[in-house]
């Protein structure tokens, strides 16, 4: 689940037509980097300021809904969330809902706006939304990320 219960204010069931797919708000996006696998699940999140202490969080995917969580609650989806052990960030902040200069107080400090990664084919740096960690990459990339264009090469 995206929150934990003693977080969330009300669930509300709602028709996937009347989701926004471009709402106001801070949106995370998640990141697909194997590009031989089909997710089910939430694919993007938005959380929308309603008060002090109230958020509304609105995610689809395979799986949608509309969420009102107090503060500790989006908290704790920044935290999740932003949070990445992997070479390539499962989950990241849309920039165009984001500013750089004055991220949200939820988001860690640590957390980059605009992540990049290195391909370990052609040593090029592009934006992690472009990173691949296909599962089956040939023998001769020294490495698990590969750049969107040497996959389609190979």
């Amino acid at each position: 689940m995206l929150v934990s219960d003693e977080y969330i204010i009300e669930r509300v069931e709602i028709d996937e037509r009347e989701l926004d797919r471009d709402p106001a708000g801070v949106q995370l996006r998640y990141n697909q980097t194997e590009p031989g696998i089909i997710r089910d699940g939430v694919d993007g999140i938005a959380v929308i300021d309603e008060s002090d202490e109230q958020y509304r969080v609105d995610f689809w995917g395979y799986a949608f809904g509309r969420l009102y969580v107090k503060s500790e609650g989006v908290e704790e989806i920044g935290q999740k969330l932003t949070s990445n052990d992997g070479e390539i960030p499962s989950w990241i902040l849309d920039s165009e809902t984001v500013n750089a200069d004055d991220p949200p107080w939820w988001v860690p400090e640590s957390v980059a706006i605009e992540p990049t990664v290195t391909c370990n084919n052609c040593t090029e740096t592009v934006s992690a939304q472009e990173g691949l960690t296909p599962r089956n990459l040939p023998p001769s990339i020294d490495g698990p990320v590969v750049c969107q264009t040497c996959w389609d090469r190979q």
